[in-house]
């Protein structure tokens, strides 16, 4: 029996940003733009790995560097393929390249309703540090956003 193939993980480029504004247009609120997306292919403070199969966009990952730590930005994954541990090969696949860097901490805020973005982040080492009140907007008024954190 053949070995399934896992999609490639890479850095993006600009041609990947409409690919990837359009996943996130599948889930956020407020979408990130392709003019948004394009700083993080251009800069060096910026970065952002994608994950591709016969040349479909299966999901992205954005962070920045702060100093001697990264926020992680965002971490999407389309639906078809959620659950088959794209998101952790995203992560930690990014997490490594942040070590390699020499940042110490990876730090993130995450809805507190998104559950399986909570498990990801758990499930790779991330602890609650704290909450910010009412920091997301919502179609029913606010949500908070907990603060994660990592050593690397």
């Amino acid at each position: 029996m053949p070995e399934a193939r896992l999609p490639a993980i890479c850095p993006a480029t600009l041609d990947d940003g409409p690919a990837m504004a359009a996943l996130d247009a599948q889930f956020a609120l407020n979408p990130w733009t392709t003019t948004n997306l394009a700083r993080y292919c251009e800069h060096d403070r910026f970065h952002a790995l994608v994950s591709r199969q016969d040349g479909e966009l299966r999901g992205f990952l954005l962070y920045s560097r702060l100093v001697d730590e990264a926020s992680l930005d965002n971490v999407v994954v389309g639906r078809e393929h959620q659950g088959l541990g794209l998101g952790s090969r995203l992560l930690l696949a990014a997490l490594s390249r942040m070590a390699a860097e020499g940042l110490s901490r990876c730090v993130l805020e995450v809805r507190e309703s998104n559950l399986s973005a909570k498990m990801l982040y758990q499930k790779n080492g991330f602890t609650v540090d704290g909450v910010r009140q009412g920091y997301y907007v919502t179609e029913k008024g606010r949500e908070n956003a907990l603060l994660m954190s990592r050593r690397l």
